[in-house]
């Protein structure tokens, strides 16, 4: 198996749908670059193409459960392929968009800056709500100091994973990872609140 080419065992794939962290870890620094390089050669943008990777990585979070083998080696790759696509579709759609509505409306921009998930409405001004200050405080407690500095910083300091990978020294994957696990455990909290 070469790096270029690797598969997704079952027993791994049995990890990742468990959502285990070492499972989802493991994944994404094995196919992180791989799609990393799919999205470079097709166009996206150096600094746009971690976002992109990080945009295929939720769609496969979300779409594991339903991901079933139609071949015994090659398959998760293809269907990883294939979201990847969609995504960088969808990435030159939102590029056509915005270069057509350079000079658009006033309301258009007004969409444009409303939270669209947790991401963006997670800022340090939204931090002064008690809840929001005692739910944030409860999440990060569970985490390792460093998955949550990877978090936060992307998050809410909006620095390129790049930058931040740098300075925690981990990988551009690892902090992707991070800031996923930590997003989805903020959902799950907030669900509660609901």
């Amino acid at each position: 198996m070469t790096a270029e080419h690797p598969t997704l065992s079952t027993m791994w794939l049995g990890g990742v749908r468990a959502m285990d962290a070492d499972s989802w870890s493991r994944l994404v620094s094995t196919f992180g670059p791989i799609v990393y390089r799919w999205c470079r050669t097709a166009g996206v943008a150096e600094a746009d193409a971690p976002d992109v990777v990080q945009e295929v990585f939720t769609a496969v979070v979300r779409a594991i459960v339903r991901f079933e083998r139609e071949k015994t080696e090659g398959s998760f790759r293809s269907w990883l392929a294939t979201i990847t696509r969609n995504k960088v579709r969808d990435y030159f759609r939102r590029r056509q968009d915005h270069a057509r509505a350079a000079g658009g409306t006033e309301p258009l921009v007004r969409l444009e800056q409303m939270a669209e998930d947790l991401d963006s409405t997670i800022t340090p001004a939204s931090g002064f709500s008690p809840l929001v200050q005692r739910l944030v405080q409860q999440v990060q407690s569970e985490f390792e100091p460093a998955t949550w500095q990877a978090f936060w910083r992307t998050t809410v300091g909006q620095q390129p994973a790049r930058d931040v990978a740098d300075e925690l020294e981990m990988s551009v994957a690892s902090v992707y990872q991070a800031k996923s696990r930590v997003l989805r455990r903020l959902r799950q909290r907030m669900a509660e609140y609901s």
